[in-house]
């Protein structure tokens, strides 16, 4: 027994599904069961009664959580803490970024880094991965959409995007100054899929929902969307800085954005850390990474919706 077969016991403890349980801890089910089992054996107690419609803690699981969790949080501070000292480890950083970064935030921020004389581990990942990666200990800090579940997690304060509806230039209502959402309902809409970001996906389309818009026709892309746009007809919900040449590809020029009478839809985001890492290098990562989507990605502070 040791400190893994704790880590595997707190994913299912919180979760409570054997299946998200592996999912987090980027392994499959089988060798997690096994792992499980092992643990109630050297222990001589069952930690989860189960069957095949739930999971639920026994009285001696639920004794055993905090005292698992405190266990790893104090392993993890004290790993964090002793590498502080350590120039050769202290100096490297592995950082989550969204699909939609543009080039001058990463150039920005390696370029730091590198002034630091920072060694950097940079992943493109979506929300969902950067969340699992995060509380499996393989990212460091990362760059999570609202919402998200932040146990385990430290988040920054909140950055806010608007977003308008990108169009064709033919589109009907490519003359208006300001479109209802209301408006959009005959136009199918283009957006990411929905294991980018569960969250921000289900809210998006809710708010659409509450506008007015209710789309007749769902379509899911990320490379293509330039393309669907301009021969599907289809409407797309995205921050104005979406269209700089930079981001939308040669095909921007047949592309318009229209701001949304009334901003009702905005994205928030955080730069994320695991809560146990609280060294200077991790903390500065944060800071760097915030500056850099504030200066070229018009993410701005604003009051935010969510803790």
């Amino acid at each position: 027994m040791d400190l893994r077969h704790f880590r595997y016991f707190i994913a299912v403890a919180e979760t409570l599904h054997f299946g998200e349980a592996a999912r987090r801890l980027n392994m499959s089910q089988p060798p997690l069961s096994k792992r499980i089992a092992e643990l109630e054996e050297r222990l001589g107690v069952r930690l989860f009664d189960r069957n095949s419609r739930k999971v639920v803690l026994t009285s001696a699981g639920r004794t055993l959580l905090p005292r698992a969790q405190a266990c790893i949080a104090s392993f993890d501070e004290a790993i964090s803490s002793v590498q502080a000292l350590a120039p050769g480890r202290a100096r490297r950083i592995r950082v989550g970024f969204a699909l939609d970064t543009s080039r001058q935030v990463l150039r920005q921020f390696t370029v730091e880094l590198r002034s630091m004389r920072v060694e950097s581990q940079i992943r493109e990942a979506t929300t969902a991965e950067q969340h699992r990666l995060l509380l499996a200990g393989e990212l460091d800090v990362g760059v999570l959409r609202h919402p998200y579940n932040t146990k385990g997690l430290w988040s920054s304060h909140s950055l806010c995007q608007t977003l308008g509806v990108v169009i064709a230039r033919n589109h009907p209502l490519a003359r208006r100054r300001t479109i209802e959402l209301g408006e959009l309902q005959s136009s199918p809409l283009l957006t990411f899929p929905r294991e980018i970001a569960p969250g921000l996906y289900d809210e998006l389309l809710a708010a659409c929902r509450t506008g007015g818009y209710r789309p007749r026709r769902i379509e899911h892309a990320m490379r293509m969307t330039a393309g669907l746009l301009l021969s599907e007809a289809a409407v797309t919900l995205r921050p104005a800085v979406a269209l700089r040449p930079d981001r939308a590809g040669a095909k921007a020029s047949d592309l318009v954005w229209k701001p949304l009478a009334g901003e009702p839809l905005r994205w928030w985001t955080s730069v994320v850390r695991r809560e146990t890492r609280t060294d200077s290098l991790t903390q500065r990562t944060v800071q760097l990474i915030l500056q850099a989507l504030e200066k070229h990605d018009q993410w701005r502070r604003q009051p935010s919706r969510h803790p």
